[in-house]
């Protein structure tokens, strides 16, 4: 028990200047410590809020400024596509230069110096015969003298596609063939039936294709039902005309 009470009195007096020092005993503030080791990221923060939207045309120019590749190959060609309106006709062009000067030869083995053409006349007093070529006693004109006036004969020497025509006046019943010995033969009749013995003109005409030294001519025919044949015998008076001209040559 003593020793007891010996121990509370040391205690006591230990702890007697300690209570009194927490009032009246203050030790001077400390130094401010080093600066520590700088420490870890720390982690990601949360999501921002949503920016507000870009032009377009920035973004775009964007684009192609970033993502614009090299140039690639050229691809195939493509098909054709429909046919486009008619233009406008264009300005005329400068005149061309002058060509050179043609030649005189012909088709065939004829030369064409002229186009082939005859007008002839029949004044004669005497009838013509039946089946007969036509003979005339006077031309206006005969180019190249492809016609004949004793035979009554125009003979190509140009082959081509020619216009024949002929006018016959008569006081009677006249009928007359424009004929042609060419490759598909002609023979075209014109009559005229003259009831009244009047002064009436008998024509006809054609388009042909000759080829050369083939012929062509008018003759008389006697039709059926019908008493004779007279041209006009007036005196001064044209009784028949027969004209013919070559249109263009050809090598057909």
């Amino acid at each position: 028990m003593q020793s007891l009470a010996q121990f509370a009195l040391v205690w006591v007096g230990v702890l007697l200047p300690f209570f009194s020092c927490q009032e009246f005993c203050r030790v001077q503030d400390g130094k401010d410590g080093l600066e520590g080791i700088p420490g870890r990221d720390g982690m990601p923060g949360p999501k921002g809020e949503k920016g507000k939207p870009a032009l377009q045309v920035e973004l775009n120019k964007i684009a192609l400024d970033e993502f614009k590749g090299e140039m690639g190959s050229q691809g195939p060609q493509g098909e054709v596509g429909p046919k486009g309106y008619l233009g406008l006709q264009g300005p005329p062009g400068p005149p061309g230069p002058k060509g050179p000067r043609g030649t005189s030869a012909g088709f065939g083995t004829a030369n064409i110096s002229q186009k082939p053409a005859f007008s002839v006349l029949r004044n004669k007093l005497s009838y013509p015969l039946h089946g007969q070529p036509v003979t005339f006693d006077m031309q206006l004109s005969n180019v190249n003298g492809n016609f004949h006036l004793e035979t009554g004969y125009f003979t190509c020497k140009v082959p081509g596609v020619y216009y024949f025509v002929f006018h016959s006046m008569s006081e009677g019943r006249l009928c007359l063939r424009l004929k042609s010995n060419s490759k598909s033969p002609v023979s075209l009749s014109f009559c005229d039936f003259n009831l009244r013995s009047v002064s009436q003109v008998v024509s006809g005409g054609a388009i042909l294709k000759l080829a050369q030294n083939e012929r062509v001519w008018i003759e008389p025919f006697k039709a059926d039902n019908t008493d004779g044949n007279k041209m006009s015998k007036s005196s001064g008076q044209v009784s028949a005309v027969f004209n013919g001209f070559l249109i263009y040559p050809s090598t057909e």
